[in-house]
């Protein structure tokens, strides 16, 4: 949260109470004044617009219904080119002068006053460009992103796109080097988010993958993702990640990494014989790619993946040796000798088929089910029945 955050709080509330203390029941038309009480109520919207637009911060990112914007067209600072154009060029002086900050706000302002143009999508660059420059990276952040919003495929697409990728590196590190108890709230750095430096980390990869995902740095932003999460243990988050960068950037420099993260992910996810097999079996399918995939490419990984392989396959078949041990234990011996079959069946070479095997032969013989010690009352419940 940058110093001046509570500042903009405050104008937010005022302009609320403007249109709550006029009676205003419906959104105000831009050809006719604003339905505010009095002149005063009208002052008061102009004032918080004007100061709004002098230091470049955005009501309209707190009014996805647009009722700030049409409050500002009625007072009239709604769009006009030629102050556009002359915020502008007075961005133009700041940036040559290398004052960041202050040319960041006139971009920003002159994007406002002009939307949906070439003007607005050069401002909105500019702005972050600014703000990158002074140091301002959620500044930058949000500029960037308005600007992919609301200019497809942008000529600054690139550039932007590398700007990103830096923010989130700078925030991923920055969040890496926090002692766990660091106050979560930020009030005074104004290159860093307010709160969740990481998670705005994670959101600078994502819009590079969303807004250019054929671009140079896609397949770079996902493996940042994934990375940064499997660091922090979030490991089901890090696998879809990793397949993501496997199954749709198949020709990037880092799918060998991602295999083998994957196939780690896949088997931290798996919590034992009693939890979903879902996690192991992944495992043991990205595994299977690599081997087929990359063969001699995995030089010295070559012996961790099959060690891996080798001991997904183990798991399994103590998955199923578990199971038919319930069932054993409960004398359900047709259900146990179907999971030890299938161990024999599946998985011959390890341990577990060795006990299977005795197993089954000492139950062969043994009835399927348990004797029903109360039959005399099932088959009464059965009478009833007819």
């Amino acid at each position: 949260m940058s110093p001046t955050m509570l500042d903009h709080l405050r104008i937010a509330a005022v302009v609320a109470l403007a249109v709550l203390a006029g009676g205003c029941n419906t959104l105000p038309r831009t050809d006719h004044p604003p339905m505010a009480g009095d002149a005063a109520d009208r002052e008061t919207l102009r004032a918080v617009a004007e100061a709004e637009e002098d230091d470049g911060f955005d009501l309209e990112d707190l009014d996805p219904a647009n009722v700030y914007r049409k409050l500002r067209d009625a007072v009239g600072l709604g769009p006009d080119e030629a102050i556009a154009r002359g915020l502008y060029q007075e961005g133009a002086e700041l940036y040559r002068a290398e004052n960041y900050a202050a040319a960041g706000r006139k971009f920003s302002a002159a994007a406002k006053r002009w939307p949906d143009s070439t003007l607005e999508e050069d401002a909105l660059f500019l702005a972050g460009e600014s703000y990158f420059y002074s140091d301002q990276y959620p500044d930058a952040h949000r500029a960037y992103q308005k600007l992919l919003k609301k200019h497809d495929y942008t000529r600054h697409l690139d550039t932007v796109t590398r700007r990103l990728f830096a923010i989130g590196r700078y925030w991923e590190q920055l969040a890496a080097a926090d002692p766990p108890i660091r106050i979560p709230v930020n009030v005074t750095d104004q290159s860093r988010p307010w709160i969740d430096t990481v998670g705005y980390a994670i959101k600078a990869y994502d819009d590079i993958r969303m807004y250019d995902p054929t671009g140079p740095l896609a397949d770079d932003a996902v493996m940042a993702s994934a990375n940064s999460y499997f660091v922090r243990e979030l490991y089901g988050d890090a696998a879809q990640q990793y397949d993501l960068l496997r199954t749709e950037y198949t020709k990037s420099e880092h799918q060998l990494k991602a295999h083998l993260l994957s196939i780690e992910s896949w088997q931290r996810l798996y919590q034992g014989g009693y939890y979903d097999s879902g996690p192991l079996k992944k495992a043991g399918e990205v595994a299977d790619q690599a081997l087929v995939q990359f063969g001699a490419e995995l030089g010295a990984e070559r012996p961790r993946v099959i060690e891996a392989k080798n001991k997904i396959v183990e798991e399994m078949a103590n998955r199923d040796w578990m199971i038919g041990q319930y069932y054993d234990k409960r004398k359900y011996y047709r259900a146990a000798r179907f999971y030890y079959e299938s161990i024999l069946r599946e998985y011959p070479q390890t341990a577990a088929a060795g006990a299977a095997q005795t197993r089954l032969a000492e139950i062969r013989d043994l009835p399927d089910v348990p004797k029903n010690r109360f039959k005399w009352l099932t088959d009464m419940f059965e009478r009833r029945q007819y």
